[in-house]
């Protein structure tokens, strides 16, 4: 899932969005909700849940909350930053900055959904995709963590094996904690 896929799931939080005050409640219907813009008309689950197995929604709940976009750019950054064996401080400043980055760009990509969807701005804290903002910060961590090329890698205890575990765990979590944040979002 994409940083549009998770502010997809925000949008679905607020009352102004149809379906009219219905939070997702549980894995399937965040995951429905992922899939639906916030324009759209009918009950996420009433279309996409029903089309989907528990597979399907098991994979979404653990790959649910990877900033895709932010990771790429990264990726990027890193590769032409990059220079010799062990990481530089270079790529420290660009891990920092990408991760201080992730939760703005997903408060922008937020932002701009409702724009174009004619509803305000979320300049209020309450109506920040807040949890959406944090777990792709966390999952952005936990992924560059895991990359090749990752900036810990300076350190002797980490390992590319850890750094799988590390992944799975994280993704695993934020899914499955994710029902405990679907709180409605102010307008």
């Amino acid at each position: 899932m994409s940083i549009n896929s998770l502010t997809n799931a925000a949008a679905a939080r607020r009352p102004d969005t149809l379906p009219l005050n219905d939070v997702p409640k549980d894995a399937g219907e965040i995951a429905a909700a992922a899939n639906t813009p916030p324009t759209a008309g009918p009950k996420p689950t009433e279309t996409l849940a029903n089309q989907k197995n528990a597979v399907e929604t098991a994979l979404n709940v653990l790959f649910g909350y990877i900033p895709t976009e932010v990771i790429t750019l990264y990726v990027a950054v890193i590769s032409a930053i990059q220079s010799g064996p062990k990481p530089t401080q270079g790529e420290w400043n660009a891990f920092i900055a990408f991760a201080v980055a992730t939760p703005i760009v997903v408060w922008l990509v937020y932002g701009a959904k409702l724009k174009q969807a004619s509803k305000p701005l979320p300049t209020a804290y309450g109506a920040w995709p807040v949890w959406e903002m944090a777990a792709a910060t966390i999952a952005f961590v936990a992924w560059s963590f895991a990359l090749p090329r990752s900036p810990f890698a300076a350190y002797d205890w980490y390992s590319a094996a850890l750094s799988g575990v590390v992944v799975l765990i994280v993704s695993t979590l934020l899914g499955l904690v994710a029902p405990f944040f679907q709180r409605p979002l102010a307008q």
